[in-house]
């Protein structure tokens, strides 16, 4: 049986039906294996209309019964329909409870798929907070939404920028209460939990060792405001080497990156999400995809916003897609499930 990937279809007011058509129909080009897109079918009828963009898709089902006949049949990109936009009152770049509730509804099919078989793993494009929030339901990141379908309580999340593997000791929070969780306890935590995820992964060079980045700019040489090294990093990866994880560092930030890119490290441990984040887009933007651990399957982010501005033009680009697209099969065909 092949395995295919479960894609839900995101904000129906953003860029996220337009990149899964566009994504889709270059599999030609960039091919990922069979993929399983949850959505609504006349939504999807009207984007490819008003974009001039052919559907890419060989099926079409509204039930799981139907999607293990075409499964069986070898049917490579199938359409689940779940009705749930009202088209009336529908228009691209306005998000609202309809949409909000539509991200919801399709994300929940998506991951019942995942968990009774149906696909393997979990890849999505953007949804918008303020179409959730006007839904009823408070969260604005795929990772919260997800880990109150699947009971998960501490998933971590990892760039990959192409091939380039970052985890950030924090994420959604100011960088001045980011500061304040570099402490030696949390850091090591980290340590601990990076080093034992890429040694159970099969997608880490085992044979390069970890690098955590410095707070501080240039903080070997400093004149004084060397403190979190000296008194939080420093001792942390001492700690962690004497249990026997192999780590380097702190590494100032203007070497961390050029040194991850030319292949040094397994993985890199940011103490930001700018930090983190700048770093991966800069050294390739439509490459950085997100992939969430912890969770029972593989789970790969398109780490965007929706894109209003761009939504209902046709001028989406599905690059970051079928990254994603692809990191996820290259990830479950090397035996990865999270």
């Amino acid at each position: 049986m092949k395995r295919y990937l479960a894609l839900p279809m995101g904000e129906a007011s953003g860029i996220g039906p337009e990149i899964i058509i566009r994504a889709l129909t270059s599999g030609k080009d960039n091919w990922y294996g069979p993929v399983i897109v949850v959505g609504d079918r006349a939504l999807f009828r009207r984007t490819s209309l008003d974009l001039h963009l052919p559907l890419p898709f060989t099926s079409y089902v509204t039930n799981d019964e139907e999607l293990g006949s075409e499964m069986v049949a070898g049917e490579d990109l199938i359409f689940y329909d779940i009705p749930c936009i009202d088209l009336e009152s529908f228009s691209y770049a306005s998000p609202s409870a309809n949409t909000g509730r539509a991200v919801y509804e399709t994300t929940l099919k998506a991951v019942s798929l995942i968990q009774n078989s149906y696909a393997s793993a979990l890849v999505t494009v953007p949804l918008d907070a303020r179409a959730l929030s006007a839904a009823g339901i408070e969260t604005n990141r795929y990772e919260s939404l997800v880990s109150r379908l699947v009971g998960s309580v501490r998933s971590m999340g990892m760039l990959d920028a192409g091939g380039v593997k970052i985890f950030s000791h924090s994420h959604y929070i100011p960088l001045r209460q980011a500061l304040d969780l570099v402490t030696p306890e949390a850091i090591l935590d980290t340590i601990i939990r990076v080093d034992s995820l890429t040694q159970e992964q099969q997608v880490f060079n085992l044979d390069k060792p970890l690098a955590i980045a410095s707070v501080n700019p240039h903080y070997s040489d400093s004149l004084g405001w060397d403190r979190e090294e000296r008194e939080v990093l420093i001792p942390s990866v001492e700690k962690a080497r004497s249990i026997g994880i192999d780590i380097v560092g702190p590494v100032s930030g203007d070497v961390l990156m050029h040194r991850a890119a030319r292949g040094d490290y397994r993985a890199v441990i940011a103490l930001f999400y700018d930090q983190a984040h700048i770093a991966a887009m800069s050294l390739d933007y439509d490459r950085t995809v997100t992939i969430d651990w912890g969770w029972p399957f593989l789970a790969v982010r398109v780490d965007r916003s929706a894109r209003m501005e761009q939504a209902g033009r046709g001028v989406a680009r599905a690059e970051t897609l079928i990254q994603a697209l692809s990191v996820a099969r290259d990830y479950i065909t090397k035996g990865v499930v999270s």
